[in-house]
């Protein structure tokens, strides 16, 4: 297997940004928390494969068109529009995930609950494992807590508040959150044809296990805290941390990176839309329009790119240039020839 240089120079580099951030947010390693090593060095390795992956993804002729056309609609004269396009398709693939929900009910509950368990997870445990927030007494207050973002004082508040509750409980909703979605998960993988006969375990089985267990894990941490009097909690940290682990290492390689290919359905969407309100392309054969001008060309650009030669110079007639109905004709037409006049090119 060939490595991609840009790939790794790009995932280094996001290395070196990540590491300047937690030096320069922890104020030089002063919040950060040496226990959570392993978190760091997992989620470093993590950070490294995702944006390899993602840089080798979008170097494939067809991401990289769909990349390259995104960014020249997006900043183009009509940047207000196209933007707010954008906002639109983020609230609707992103936040409500409007695509699942148009699939079944059930599939769009589950989705969500792992989608947004994850996304609100992440959000919680990276700042904290960066160091880029923490929690300490103000000063000559030992019964209250104060929230330091970058290492700034901000909001002071009751522990055993309203806010308190929710800010150290948040991971907690995010597990249960989890643990919901991968048991409708699991029973729709065991229970539903279509889903039986095209899983596979490493790549629709395992990911579900390893979200399973980093929720269950993180919640008997806190069950062992309240309920036991911290009875195990070291044999169940040192669990919830390697499962934690497990996930990262996955992150890059499994079905999770998905999170961050779809992002590229904004800019399909965009795309979509100037399909359909662009420039006609239209057949020189029959003088119908059958779709954009700016999708033809593309489609022609990146065939040439795969290798696929479909003309013989550049003043010929390509296959793409071509409506459907013109194709069925010299597909008829060729056979017609071949087979001296046998057959019949009267019929579609």
């Amino acid at each position: 297997m060939r490595l991609y240089p840009e790939g790794i120079l790009k995932g280094l580099l996001s290395i070196a940004v990540l590491s300047l951030l937690i030096v320069v947010g922890s104020r030089k390693l002063i919040y950060f928390d040496a226990a959570l090593i392993p978190y760091l060095i997992a989620t470093i390795f993590a950070i490294f494969g995702s944006v390899y992956r993602y840089s080798v993804w979008l170097s494939r002729p067809p991401t990289r068109t769909l990349w390259k056309r995104s960014l020249n609609l997006i900043f183009s004269k009509h940047f207000l529009s196209n933007f707010a396009l954008i906002i639109k398709a983020f609230f609707e693939n992103m936040f409500v995930q409007k695509f699942i929900g148009e699939r079944s009910r059930y599939r769009w509950v589950m989705h969500f609950l792992l989608a947004w368990g994850c996304v609100l997870g992440f959000a919680v445990t990276f700042p904290l494992v960066f160091g880029w927030l923490h929690f300490a007494h103000p000063l000559k207050d030992a019964y209250l807590y104060q929230l330091y973002i970058f290492g700034f004082p901000t909001m002071i508040f009751d522990p055993y508040g309203m806010i308190g509750f929710l800010f150290f409980n948040a991971l907690n909703f995010c597990s249960m959150m989890i643990i919901v979605g991968t048991v409708m998960a699991f029973v729709r993988r065991l229970i539903h044809p279509g889903a039986i006969t095209t899983q596979t375990f490493a790549h629709d089985i395992l990911p579900l296990l390893i979200l399973f267990s980093v929720a269950v894990s993180g919640i008997f941490l806190t069950f062992s805290t309240h309920f036991l009097g911290g009875q195990h909690y070291r044999i169940l940290s040192t669990v919830h941390c390697w499962t934690v682990v497990a996930f990262l290492v996955y992150l890059p390689f499994g079905k999770f990176f998905h999170i961050f290919q779809r992002s590229a359905q904004m800019g399909a969407e965009l795309y979509i839309h100037e399909k359909e309100k662009g420039e006609p392309a239209v057949c020189p054969k029959t003088g119908e329009g059958f779709t954009s001008q700016i999708q033809k060309e593309d489609v022609k650009k990146v065939l040439r790119e795969l290798g696929f030669k479909f003309q013989a110079d550049e003043r010929d007639v390509s296959v793409q240039d071509l409506s459907p109905r013109a194709r069925r004709q010299l597909l008829m037409t060729t056979q017609h020839k071949r087979l001296k006049g046998k057959f019949d090119i009267t019929r579609e």
